[in-house]
């Protein structure tokens, strides 16, 4: 194959450098606005607390609901990097991870597919449809997939390295990998897409000995974690349980016409590259199909495909005649394809700009502020009953005077039967006050748009707080002055 970079000297140059830096300031506009996910909480609070004891936690202590032994928590070295980086350089820490990652995928995809002989103008091209549907991934600040998309990126790159006789890139790899282990438990991907290719190259006739060589390296390193083969026992539960109560884990299908149509022309665009080009010039299809089914069902997995997308379908299409066409396009049209990537750039800083990306934000109703900080001013001691979304930033705020009835750790930590039920009691489900039964709570916080509000009422709990948002109740044994603060709006500080 040309190495089609090497056709775009001079002014080609300019197109390209314009494209990257279009498609990087739209991806910077997309995830501009930032606020504190729901996960970073317990993350950070797990470092914390594991300082104080002297040693990892490898027991809950945050909820007094049951829970399961031992705790395996496969985000903790993103909720290390986070506790650290935080406590050094507080909330611009945080955001400073968040772009570092979103902007060192972008260009490692952009490396990946050079290096598998792209041409620059394509991948330029397919760089926006790509950006939108990988921006979910980074629309928190920090979710731990990110370090996943990250590393995806960099497996593709050195698989081609490794293709291309840079034997050592095999080494470097199988020394980085550990970082992913204890950073997400997504390296399980890495894992399945390396075999994935490795089936590919053996259906090919290619050689694969070395591939596999490092995916057997892979699988042996997924013990370097401090739960050791422990860690197995967590991932055959995590990897085979339902998640009906989380959405990100239902099909992408719901999400709307936007991201339905962007992904549904992406496939459209590999399926027509593979079928153009041939089977025997679409080098990771099979991985990237797998990305793409991930993704379908769960909408978790969208970026994770995107990322691949990025990396393939550009050396896929350049053997088109709609690649060829498109680079025709720009050749003869290079001041306006310029032009247009400078608007695109222009404007993207511009609604950046305007969304304050370097401020970090605790809003509420994502979060109930203002009852963590009537909590707090009361001193209240004891068993708080929170809708799993929540959990963690109240354990952050309020641990250890609070214990929660649940969390978003609920695939670590929880039983399914105390996740159920507390699911049961917020959504008034049949046997909705089961979970106070089962697990007596001292408090009861309640979102004004759940059911459980007005049964509590009626069930004789006393509402003694109040705003716009949400309410806390309390039995009767167990009374509070009453507070409404309704007439307020609230907001917190990171961390």
């Amino acid at each position: 194959m040309t190495d089609s970079n090497s056709e775009a000297p001079g002014r080609d140059g300019w197109v390209v450098a314009a494209g990257c830096l279009g498609s990087a300031c739209f991806f910077v506009a997309l995830i501009a606005y930032n606020f504190v996910d729901i996960d970073l909480w317990h993350q950070m609070a797990l470092i914390r607390e594991s300082l104080t004891a002297g040693h990892l936690l490898r027991a809950d202590v945050y909820a007094y609901t049951p829970t399961t032994r031992p705790w395996v928590d496969h985000e903790w070295g993103a909720g290390a990097v986070a506790y650290f980086v935080s406590t050094w350089l507080g909330d611009r820490g945080i955001l400073l991870i968040k772009f570092s990652l979103a902007l060192g995928t972008f260009l490692l995809c952009r490396q990946a597919a050079r290096v598998w002989d792209a041409d620059t103008r394509l991948f330029a091209l397919c760089s926006p449809l790509a950006i939108f549907l990988m921006y979910l991934g980074y629309f928190s600040a920090v979710r731990a997939q990110t370090y996943t998309f990250f590393f995806t990126a960099l497996l593709v790159f050195t698989w081609r390295k490794m293709e291309k006789g840079h034997r050592q890139w095999a080494i470097l790899w199988l020394a980085f990998f550990p970082l992913w282990v204890n950073l997400h438990a997504g390296f399980v991907v890495g894992v399945g897409l390396t075999a994935l290719y490795c089936m590919e190259k053996s259906v090919r006739r290619e050689p694969f000995q070395l591939m596999l060589v490092l995916c057997s390296g892979m699988l042996l390193e997924t013990s370097l974690t401090p739960y050791g083969w422990s860690y197995v026992s967590y991932l055959r539960r995590a990897l085979s349980m339902s998640r009906p109560y989380s959405a990100e884990w239902g099909g992408m299908w719901h999400m709307g016409f936007p991201w339905t149509f962007c992904f549904l022309a992406a496939v459209t665009l590999t399926v027509y590259s593979a079928i153009a080009a041939g089977l025997r010039h679409t080098p990771g299809l099979l991985p990237l199909a797998a990305t793409a089914v991930e993704a379908a069902l769960h909408r978790k997995h969208l970026p994770l495909f995107a990322v691949v997308w990025l990396c393939c379908t550009p050396v896929y299409l350049q053997r088109t005649g709609l690649g060829e066409f498109s680079r025709g396009f720009v050749q003869k049209r290079r001041g306006f394809v310029v032009a247009a990537w400078t608007a695109l750039a222009c404007a993207s800083l511009v609604a950046a700009i305007r969304q304050k990306p370097w401020h970090l934000s605790v809003p509420q109703p994502l979060y109930p502020v203002g009852a963590v900080k009537y909590l707090a001013e009361q001193h209240c001691q004891g068993k708080l009953m929170v809708p799993f979304r929540l959990g963690a930033y109240v354990s952050w705020r309020l641990y250890p005077a609070i214990q929660v009835s649940l969390d978003s750790r609920y695939e670590e930590v929880f039983e399914d039967e105390v996740v159920t039920a507390v699911f049961d009691f917020y959504e008034g489900r049949p046997g909705w006050q089961r979970a106070l039964l089962d697990f007596p709570p001292d408090f009861v916080l309640v979102p004004h748009d759940a059911l459980a509000d007005r049964r509590l009422s009626e069930a004789g709990w006393s509402r003694r707080y109040r705003d716009r948002e949400f309410d806390i109740f309390t039995s009767p044994r167990n009374p509070l002055p009453p507070v409404d603060w309704s007439a307020f709006s609230f907001t917190d500080s990171f961390p």
